[in-house]
């Protein structure tokens, strides 16, 4: 079993980084490649116990369906800038639901880091709607989200995944520089 689960997170990572790569690019068929990487890490979350992740996947394989149709209603033209007092509601409500989420993680399973799962959970979904609606800030909470999960992978032994979490780390800056360019 340790074997399938190697080549499935090898398939996911070379998935998730065509996904990213592609929506940077400005490319409609991100989406098919966003659908394939969350479909293989709703499985391997669920198998390593990272219950939080596991939901965000299942929450990545409906947004990558609504994202690939606003994509096509816009043509994937990036969108407009948010205020400071709506990215600041953003952070506070997402800092608030991280304490109580993450309570509830540790309280209610066997998660193994709580409160980190919580966190890279919360803010990507937050992200991740900032990205479908062609936000170009999305990047900015990307590449903070990213950076944390590489420690979430390292301690559950997804190396690839940790590596993967690294190049979108990177993928995430050129992102910026590209929509807020």
């Amino acid at each position: 079993m340790k074997n399938g689960l190697k080549i499935l997170e090898a398939l996911g990572v070379i998935s998730g980084l065509l996904y990213t790569w592609l929506l940077i690019e400005g490319m409609e068929i991100c989406w098919l490649f966003a659908l394939i990487s969350s479909g293989i890490y709703l499985y391997l979350c669920f198998q390593k116990r990272i219950y939080a992740e596991s939901l965000l996947q299942v929450f990545y394989l409906f947004t990558a369906v609504y994202g690939w149709m606003h994509w096509n209603e816009t043509n994937g033209i990036v969108g407009s800038n948010l205020s400071l007092p709506l990215h600041g509601l953003v952070i506070l409500s997402g800092f608030g639901m991280v304490v109580i989420t993450g309570f509830l993680l540790k309280r209610l399973t066997d998660a193994a880091t709580p409160y980190v799962d919580s966190f890279t959970t919360v803010f990507s979904v937050f992200a991740t709607l900032l990205m479908i609606n062609l936000i170009p800030e999305n990047w900015l909470y990307w590449i903070v989200i990213d950076a944390v999960s590489i420690y979430l992978y390292l301690k559950r032994k997804l190396y690839l995944t940790a590596g993967l979490f690294g190049l979108y780390t990177l993928l995430a800056i050129k992102g910026t520089l590209e929509w807020m360019g």
